[in-house]
Parts: structure tokens; sequence; C-alpha cells
């Protein structure tokens, strides 16, 4: 005997999460309609663990058609079966999760599966708001090494953003602060020939972006834990200044389990999909990468489950 649940379900209020997550009691709204005629009633169990050798449930009936199911608190999953005339039951269904119950399954987060550049270019255009290209060094050094068609000896004259020229041989140049600059430099033979002069205009960027995480709304505080009610929802807001924002990834490590690997933050799945599939204490990071592969540290948050008895 089969129970069907019609997809129309309307979710009154979701299961609280918190830093520890509390729970509340909660309403589910929804429609059992019959795929039999000799179906005369749905018998439904509430249960607080996944583990049903380890407690009782909270036992409900209801005849088929519009359901409201009062989920006490405490109460994170519950079952369906069929109940026929004559008394003949059907078989149970999976345990649904009360938190995640009629929502749409989450879409697979996407996979980082490389954030640093690997391009063996020394200079490289990214192009910014304005559509305009702007170069960006992809190396902390330069080396200006002349171009010889025959063994000559060579000197290489240059200056660095209109400052006093320097004569060597082959100048190796360092950049460590970010910022633009304007190299300049003209290569000369023992026989007093130079070549044209060269003019590299470039920007450098080593500092990673910076992710601010937001509440939607505020927290609530009793002495110094804070909890996460249903309507908070976990906002970030990344900055970079430099060669701008390529992607937010995040990682998380759910109880005891082995921690993930890096996926791109989507701002609208990522935080409800995660609080919705860990039942148990949950540590997420969160970090930004710019366009360049420079990697913010990354931002932990630590939620935790509050202990049952």
């Amino acid at each position: 005997m089969k129970t069907s649940l019609k997809n129309t379900i309307y979710l009154l209020l979701l299961v609280g999460l918190s830093f520890p997550i509390f729970s509340e009691s909660k309403t589910l709204k929804f429609t059992l309609d019959p795929d039999r005629d000799d179906i005369i009633q749905y018998e439904f169990e509430l249960w607080k663990e996944p583990n049903l050798d380890l407690e009782i449930p909270f036992r409900v009936l209801s005849n088929p058609g519009k359901i409201q199911l009062f989920i006490p608190n405490g109460y994170e999953y519950f079952r369906i079966r069929a109940v026929a005339k004559r008394q003949v039951r059907g078989f149970w269904t999976d345990l649904y999760t009360v938190s995640s119950f009629g929502q749409s399954k989450p879409k697979e987060p996407t996979k980082v599966l490389s954030r640093k550049s690997n391009t063996t270019d020394v200079i490289i255009p990214i192009r910014n708001e304005e559509g305009k290209n702007r170069f960006f060094l992809t190396e902390n050094k330069i080396q200006v090494k002349p171009i010889l068609t025959q063994p000559i000896k060579s000197s290489v004259r240059y200056r660095l953003n209109g400052g006093p020229w320097k004569v060597t041989k082959e100048p190796e140049l360092s950049f460590s602060k970010d910022g633009d600059y304007k190299l300049e430099y003209q290569v000369t033979n023992e026989l007093g020939v130079s070549d044209r002069m060269q003019v590299w205009e470039f920007s450098v960027d080593n500092t990673p972006p910076n992710t601010e995480l937001h509440w939607k709304e505020s927290l609530y505080q009793k002495k110094s834990i804070q909890y996460l009610s249903p309507k908070n929802h976990l906002e970030l807001l990344s900055k970079d200044t430099g060669s701008g924002l390529d992607s937010i990834r995040f990682r998380s490590t759910c109880g005891q389990n082995k921690q993930s690997e890096w996926y791109l933050w989507d701002s609208k799945t990522s935080w409800t999909g995660l609080i919705n599939s860990c039942s148990n204490d949950l540590e997420l990071e969160i970090s930004a990468t710019d366009r360049l592969g420079n990697e913010e540290v990354p931002k932990k948050i630590q939620i935790k489950h509050p202990k049952r008895n």
C-alpha cells in the first residue's frame, strides 16, 4: 500500500537554527490524496532522532485530504503510512526532515577546481566594470633580459614611475606594494646602438578580498550565547579594490564527518542547504578569491546543536 503526497505543501514555521540551534513547535500544511478508495486514515509518527530504536514516537491519526500536522517542540522527523478498511496498514514512508519538508531539493553546489591562475604571461589584461582593460602583474618580480641576435655585450637603462635613470646589465625589479607602475627601459649594445624605448604600464595587486558576514535579521543573544531563528539568513559582502572579486567559496564540516571540498557560494541556496543538511554541530569556512588568485584567509562560523536529554 503506497502513500502519495500532493506537491502543495505550505510551511508556516521552519525549524530554528542557532549558535546553538533551538527548536520551536511548528505546523505543516499539506494534502494527502489516497491512491485507493479503501484508504480511510493516515497514521503519523513523530521522532526526535532518525534512529528509530532509541525512542518511542509521538503518534497522530488524520483523515485523507488537507492535513495540518502540529510538530511539538524537539521533534525533527516524521513518517506516514496509510490505513485501509479492516485496519489494514500499509508500509511506512521514509523519514521526512521537518525543517526541509516541502522545500525543493537544493541544487548541487559547484566545486571550485582551481583557484590559482595558471597563465605563464607576466602581465595580463583584466576587464574592469567600465569594460576597459587594466593590466596586472602576475608575478612578484620582473627581470628585463635583452634579446640579442648575436653574442654582444649590452646594458639596460631604465626607470620606474618617472624616477632617476639607472643602468645595469639585467635589471630585476621586485613589487611587493600594491599600486600602478610605469616601467621605461632601453637596451644599448657595446657599440652604442640603442633599441627603441620600451614602456610597460601595469598594476600590482597582492591583497586578497575581504568578506564581511551579515545576518538578515538580528541575532537573539542571551548572556554570551547567540541564537539563530528561522528568519536569520547569512549574507556575505566581499570587496576587492584591486583586480576585482572572482568568487566566494566555502567548505564545511558536519559533526565528525570529513571536511568538505571548496564550493562556490550561492547567496540563495548555500546557507539554507548547509543548515538543512546537517543535524550535528557545523563548522563553516568562507573565503573570497580575486581575479589574480589572491585568496582570503578563511573566516569561520561554528554552529552548535543543543544537547538533548
